[in-house]
């Protein structure tokens, strides 16, 4: 029998086990606990969540499978396979025109990359391990499964199988070498037979039209790959030794057993809305802020759309990056000591290439930083969170709310939530919390008590080459508190209740990073190569 027990609230057998090679990927957007709950197929909630689907299908590579079956099974003209997939999908559901595009630059990419390929065709079986035995193992398990997703072919003769995977970008995340063994263990052992004598996965950039081989090699070195970097990474999901690690975060969007989860606060009341019949999503205040410039925007972040990287990463934007992140480091050193005007010539950090303008006028801001730097309120490293995760669940709104301030510190026994900007600008907005709605969401949660005792407060460091803005919102000034709820419910409430998220075209389409996808965007498709 396993050696963890979930939590209450949660009750089944654990005969039936089932994991897919998805789990096996970074653990950056995965919950260690819910996957090794979701993992026993047999385990349900005792508070069952209510059904409350989407209006938008909200898998962005949903119907970039489905045109791709029509081709490749019905012998569909692209064109045609593509409109009747955007056309046919979940009951009820409608594609958004961004995942529109999206699939037909897909689609025609892949068939690109792909037509002078006659080594494999495609093949119809949806390839799964699985075992079965008569008694119950140490797991308490008699089933086991593993399902992969991603394109499958197979040469005519059946002794070769071929798993492509998708991925957005190539330059994106790299695959684990633990979900490629895994991969490589469903090809080579998954029925029907005859099982085949060599196995290649490739990974395409849907994106980039470009393809790179994971794996290519014989049935049973797949099955060694499989005994040394799948067979450990698998048990330490379903084992979940030291017992369940539990993550929140943006996976309790749609986690089955969120309801009942013991690391998951509810904080009900917090976004100012009761309306608990929409479907649940997470919300941050970068969801606000992408919102409030275009709903399309907004939605075509949240499906992970390939963004234009010359926006994204623009030069302004890069600077602000690194600044944040060279405070980062030197708050998080855990000495607690205050920053110094001192910067060192090489302070931009490694992953940041800035030319030599923006270099000096970050080098510029961070002087600026050490008249304000708070740990020079801060006794002791213990009273220092860089970056910490906030998340919680309003059961009021259904929402799961995610933030994660710069830097929380504890001042005279209350908790202090600063945020760091930088800025060109000599402008200062009129309404900070409009502007900032991390600090509207700041200023409620200390207002509710929700950082504990102690006198809480909010600040807001600018820096400008000119020198520094300190702005200090206390919770406990009524007209303050009621600024910051008013403002936070009005930023929440239109983005809560929408369900198509349609495109707002302006002088902003010019520097979006996801115009690319939008039909709208300057009055027809942006072209950003």
């Amino acid at each position: 029998m396993t050696g963890w027990q979930p939590p209450d609230g949660v009750s089944g057998d654990y005969s039936a086990i089932k994991v897919s090679v998805g789990m096996l990927g970074p653990p950056r957007f995965r919950c260690p606990a819910r996957d090794a709950m979701a993992a026993r197929q047999g385990l349900r909630a005792e508070t069952l969540a209510r059904r409350k689907p989407e209006y938008l299908e909200d898998f962005a590579n949903g119907p970039f499978m489905r045109a791709m079956d029509l081709i490749e099974f019905h012998r569909k003209p692209a064109g045609l396979a593509l409109r009747a997939a955007c056309a046919s999908t979940v009951p009820g559901r409608v594609v958004h025109a961004s995942v529109e595009q999206w699939a037909e630059h897909g689609v025609f990419g892949y068939l690109q990359a792909f037509a002078d390929d006659s080594e494999v065709v495609p093949a119809r079986e949806n390839w799964r391990y699985f075992r079965e035995w008569s008694v119950p193992d140490q797991r308490g398990a008699k089933r086991y499964a593993i399902s992969v997703w991603g394109r499958c072919y197979a040469s005519e003769d059946h002794r070769l199988r071929e798993l492509r995977l998708l991925t957005n970008r190539a330059d994106g995340r790299t695959r684990t070498e633990a979900e490629v063994a895994v991969a490589a263990l469903v090809l080579a052992s998954a029925l029907p037979q005859p099982l085949p004598e060599r196995v290649r996965i490739r990974q395409f950039a849907l994106l980039d039209g470009t393809t790179t081989t994971l794996f290519d090699g014989s049935r049973q070195a797949a099955l060694d790959l499989y005994d040394v970097a799948g067979k450990p990474a698998l048990a330490g999901i379903v084992d979940a030794p030291g017992g369940l690690d539990y993550r929140p975060g943006s996976a309790c969007a749609d986690c089955p057993f969120a309801a009942v989860c013991p690391a998951l606060p509810r904080k009900a009341g917090v976004l100012g809305v009761q309306d608990d019949r929409r479907p649940r999503r997470t919300w941050s205040p970068t969801t606000s802020r992408s919102y409030r410039r275009c709903p399309a925007q907004e939605f075509s972040r949240r499906q992970r759309l390939p963004l234009d990287q010359s926006i994204e990463r623009g030069e302004s934007a890069e600077r602000g990056r690194a600044v944040h992140r060279y405070l980062e480091d030197l708050h998080g050193v855990g000495t607690a000591s205050p920053c110094d005007s001192r910067i060192p010539d090489n302070w931009v950090p490694g992953e940041f290439a800035l030319p030599d303008r923006e270099r000096e006028l970050g080098a510029d801001l961070l002087r600026h930083h050490a008249e304000v730097c708070p740990l020079k309120l801060a006794s002791s490293p213990a009273d220092v969170r860089v970056e910490p995760d906030i998340v919680f669940h309003d059961p009021d709104a259904d929402t799961v709310v995610l933030a994660k301030p710069d830097l929380l510190y504890r001042d005279r026994g209350g908790w202090v939530w600063r945020e760091v900007k930088t800025s060109t600008s000599t402008v200062r907005p009129s309404r900070w919390f409009d502007y900032y709605p991390q600090l509207a969401l700041a200023v409620v949660l200390a207002g509710r008590g929700d950082f504990g005792p102690g006198r809480s407060r909010v600040e807001l460091e600018v820096l400008r080459p000119s020198g520094v803005d300190l702005v200090v919102f206390d919770p406990d000034t009524p007209r303050v508190l009621a600024e910051a709820e008013s403002s936070l419910r009005e930023q929440f409430r239109p983005w809560h209740l929408d369900d198509r998220f349609a495109p707002k075209p302006d002088d902003h389409c010019r520097s979006c990073e996801v115009s690319r996808w939008c039909t709208a965007a300057d009055g027809g498709r942006a072209d950003n190569g």
